[in-house]
């Protein structure tokens, strides 16, 4: 869009530039508590205490029990991931078109968990749950770029010597990133959702090679005016600091541009959207150099997930799950000093001296070792201590007492209790109390699983799918021929791009299932052993399950809940077949020896062993088939 007049509806760029500072500022007024509160987090999660009130000499010790309780809750749904084989699905929407579509549901997965890896999707899981534990929102952004990808060639040059050649080639990645809440600027009406602003920082370089060829989005003209425009960096070293406690050195040689990305609609003061599902950029608070457009991604959404943690009604910030541990772990660090005072008085303690008692008073004036024996003057009385204890220090039970519950308080407002962190209690706890604790925590999980993975992973695999159909000629070929072999990979790389998207967005659909699954293992395994103590405890029961159902089967379920690979204890098929009847080419059935359940053609282990010494005939056992007169 070229820079419009001022007719009514209309916006200059100046116009369009205060439009979208304006909107960003009061989203930023909005999320002022917010953003208050997660500096606090971050403080606390990198260890930075204020001491300021403190005198010279006392501690100043730091605890890492928040920073512990966020790393434990971050591995668990990280290995919920990573632990399992398949943790989510590509399903199509009609099995009845499956064959229809232009790449199969497993080749769409397969495809979609290379780009996965590429981006360093397990860590990036990792940062996003970090980034909600501590700010509230997981903000994840999703979008690719062209990475240089060169091939190297050999030429023979003269007299018959070799050389290497390198082609400059390009190939598509896909990329995954944690967005800092402090960039962020959601339209803070909550239902609303007009808008989405994102602030970032660009080397004025980049900025300039994307004003270039045909794939630029910047404007040439605008760019150039910027060699004189770079911004004050300290707003980005403070986030830096604050959410990566690294220290940042000023570049003053390489110039660096602030950059203020719109998407969403732009609305004209009389109420009309001037342009609906745009996305506009700002350079350094001043300039356009991306004048409205229509969202150039073809699934027309923007590029960003927000997903809470846990959620407030009619919210957009929520709250964060470290924000009541962060207060209590202020206070546990304060009285944990204090204990600490108090211990070092007791040892070191304050004593007076009476200096005018001394026959030598320079005896004391480099300090008193151990073993030192002060000669008294005659001004001593009998019986009178040249130097002696003023305060001891004393710890008080009650701090203690005070310091266990705040340390009880700050385990439940984490999630998490000392055995979780692999530290014994301090008071005695029952087994109970423990498999109680554990359940609670773990059923609070399954709520902030079920919201990260419907409205997080799910959105954000549906998005990279997107992604990856729209820039599907962009992947080099021999990257999709070393995926699905050299005749199938050609085939996929002349599909056009939006073939594949029209044709798999519309025809599957994404499940997620990996924490979820993760956590019902443990309740399934109980259940299941449970139901194995009832029925083993009643002969009836135990006769009624073996008529109905597969031992076999069950046990399959135990491994499963319990994450072994059955495959791998499995005995190989071929030693589990019986003999062949020659003549009719097929195996005959063998009685199983070891077997409790009478069979065709053998008697059971009991029946076997009936006529032996201290054999027990089947018949014995009350409602067991032999007594049916089998």
């Amino acid at each position: 869009m070229s820079k419009t007049g001022n007719s009514e509806g209309q916006f200059t760029d100046t116009g369009l530039r205060d439009y979208i500072t304006t909107l960003r500022d009061s989203a930023k007024d909005a999320k002022k508590d917010r953003e208050d509160q997660n500096a606090e987090n971050y403080d606390t999660f990198f260890m930075r205490h204020d001491f300021s009130h403190k005198q010279k000499g006392q501690s100043r010790e730091v605890l890492s029990k928040q920073r512990m309780a966020v790393a434990q809750i971050t591995s668990f749904f990280q290995q919920a991931l990573a632990d399992l084989g398949e943790w989510w699905r590509v399903v199509p929407k009609n099995e009845s078109d499956a064959g229809k579509l232009p790449l199969r549901a497993h080749e769409i997965q397969k495809l979609t968990n290379y780009m996965l890896e590429e981006a360093n999707y397990y860590s990036h899981v990792g940062n996003l749950i970090q980034s909600g534990l501590l700010g509230s929102l997981m903000i994840a952004k999703t979008h690719g770029k062209l990475i240089p990808k060169p091939r190297f060639l050999l030429e023979k040059g003269k007299k018959g010597a070799k050389k290497v050649k390198m082609v400059d080639d390009h190939t598509w990645r896909l990329c995954m990133e944690v967005v800092p809440q402090k960039n962020f600027y959601p339209d803070p009406i909550p239902g609303r959702g007009l808008f989405i602003i994102e602030e970032m920082y660009l080397d004025l370089s980049d900025v300039i090679a994307k004003s270039k060829g045909d794939d630029a989005i910047y404007d040439a003209k605008a760019v150039s005016e910027l060699s004189t425009a770079v911004s004050d960096e300290y707003e980005e070293n403070y986030r830096k600091k604050n959410e990566t406690d690294q220290n940042t050195a000023r570049e003053t040689s390489i110039p660096r541009v602030k950059l203020t990305e719109y998407w969403g609609d732009v609305v004209d003061r009389a109420g009309h959207v001037v342009h609906a599902n745009a996305v506009v950029t700002v350079a350094n608070d001043t300039t356009v150099i991306r004048k409205p457009e229509p969202n150039p991604l073809w699934h027309q959404k923007t590029p960003y997930i927000m997903t809470p943690l846990m959620e407030v009604a009619n919210s957009v910030w929520h709250y964060a799950l470290m924000d009541a541990p962060t207060k209590h772990s202020k206070a546990l660090i304060e009285l944990y000093n204090l204990i600490v005072d108090s211990a070092m008085k007791s040892v070191w303690g304050i004593n007076q001296v009476r200096t005018d008692w001394l026959d030598d008073p320079s005896q004391i004036s480099g300090g008193i070792p151990w073993g030192t024996s002060l000669k008294a003057n005659s001004l001593c009385p009998p019986g009178g201590k040249v130097i002696e204890t003023v305060i001891t220090g004393d710890i008080p039970k009650e701090a203690l007492s005070v310091l266990n519950i705040i340390q009880q308080e700050l385990n439940a407002s984490s999630l998490t209790n000392d055995l979780r962190q692999g530290v014994m209690p301090f008071r005695a706890v029952k087994a109970t109390e423990v498999v109680e604790a554990s359940q609670t925590i773990t059923s609070v999980f399954n709520g902030i699983a079920k919201n990260i993975e419907v409205r997080g992973i799910q959105r954000e695999l549906e998005l990279a799918w997107m992604t990856v159909a729209q820039n599907l000629d962009k992947i080099s070929k021999e990257e999709l021929q070393s995926l699905f072999g050299t005749e199938r990979g050609e085939q996929i790389s002349q599909l056009s791009p939006e073939e594949v998207f029209v044709g798999t967005v519309n025809g599957v659909r994404f499940e997620v299932f990996g924490i979820s699954l993760t956590l019902s293992k443990a309740q399934d395994f109980r259940k299941l052993t449970q139901l194995m103590q009832t029925v083993a405890g009643n002969e009836i029961l135990l006769e009624e399950f073996m008529k109905k159902y597969d031992f076999g089967k069950f046990l399959a379920e135990i491994m499963s809940a319990l994450d072994i690979k059955a495959e791998k204890l499995e005995i190989p098929k071929e030693e589990q077949a019986g003999p062949q009847d020659q003549e009719l080419g097929q195996q005959v059935p063998q009685p199983n020896q070891m077997s409790q359940i009478p069979q065709a053609g053998a008697g059971a282990l009991s029946d076997i062993f009936a006529g032996s010494a201290g054999g027990v005939p089947q018949a014995d056992f009350p409602g067991s088939s032999a007594t049916q007169g089998l």
